[in-house]
């Protein structure tokens, strides 16, 4: 398969991400529970990544969303500060447009579990090949419309875990864009 071949199935892998994120409704909470509060879709506002000494940011986050109905979420944010850049010539990119387009976006999505302070996310579509079945594991705090989100661990499909692994993690800052 060539290189562009594959780069079109990524970004049809995530459309798909999209719309598994958009699985039915919920009737409502069961009497006597609380209802999700992470419900709904947010928007990234910025990006930390936070090691013992260091902070790195972008302030002023990319286009970047995080969707979390009932039974399934996905996230799509871009690791850059700079805008993504489009393709000179949308249906043929070149070689080099396909790199930099596949570095310049992060995207998985499938089921998750939450408690009043964690989220656990479980792919079961991502942008990296092989990551399916991988968890990644979140410590939040909810105020108002305002999440922030903190990437402290993950786990790939095979226990093994990535080289981040404890020396840095990733905190989100995201606004409630709808419920």
């Amino acid at each position: 398969m060539s290189f562009e071949n594959k780069v079109w199935g990524m970004s049809l892998i995530c459309l798909l991400s999209m719309m598994i994120s958009c699985g039915p409704l919920s009737e409502g909470s069961p009497a006597g529970t609380v209802a999700n509060p992470l419900l709904g879709s947010w928007q990234m506002t910025s990006i930390h990544w936070v090691t013992k000494d260091t902070t790195y940011s972008i302030e002023e986050a990319q286009p970047g969303l995080l969707m979390i109905n009932p039974s399934r979420y996905a996230i799509m944010w871009t690791p850059t500060d700079e805008p993504r850049v489009p393709f000179q010539k949308l249906s043929a990119p070149t070689d080099e447009e396909l790199k930099a387009g596949f570095r310049s976006i992060v995207f998985n999505a499938g089921r998750y579990q939450y408690t009043d302070s964690t989220l656990t996310t479980e792919a079961m579509i991502a942008k990296v090949p092989g990551f399916e079945g991988g968890k990644q594991y979140y410590r939040f705090t909810l105020t108002g419309d305002q999440l922030t989100l903190t990437m402290f661990d993950e786990t790939y499909p095979d226990g093994k875990k990535p080289e981040w692994f404890g020396r840095y993690v990733t905190t989100f800052l995201l606004k409630r864009v709808d419920n």
